[in-house]
């Protein structure tokens, strides 16, 4: 059990990072759409959960931190482009 765990966690971390990557460097900022920033913060948010089910306190809490500086970062930009 504790690879799927481990695998989870290591999957939505690269994806709150990959995802928001993606939308800020391929599209204007101010045509991102509402959905689109949703998702971005929304990514980071699950990806926090699964890190904390992670059983090895090492990578639970990097891939925590991570996950939580990703929301914080497009949380600012959430907000600074509405």
């Amino acid at each position: 059990m504790q690879p799927k765990q481990t695998r989870n966690g290591i999957t939505f971390t690269l994806l709150s990072i990959l995802y928001p990557l993606y939308l800020f460097t391929t599209k204007d900022p101010g045509s991102v759409s509402t959905t689109s920033l949703v998702l971005a913060l929304f990514l980071p948010i699950v990806g926090t959960i699964f890190a904390l089910n992670i059983p090895e306190p090492k990578m639970k809490w990097t891939l925590a931190a991570i996950n939580l500086l990703i929301f914080i970062l497009f949380l600012y930009y959430m907000i600074a482009l509405r």
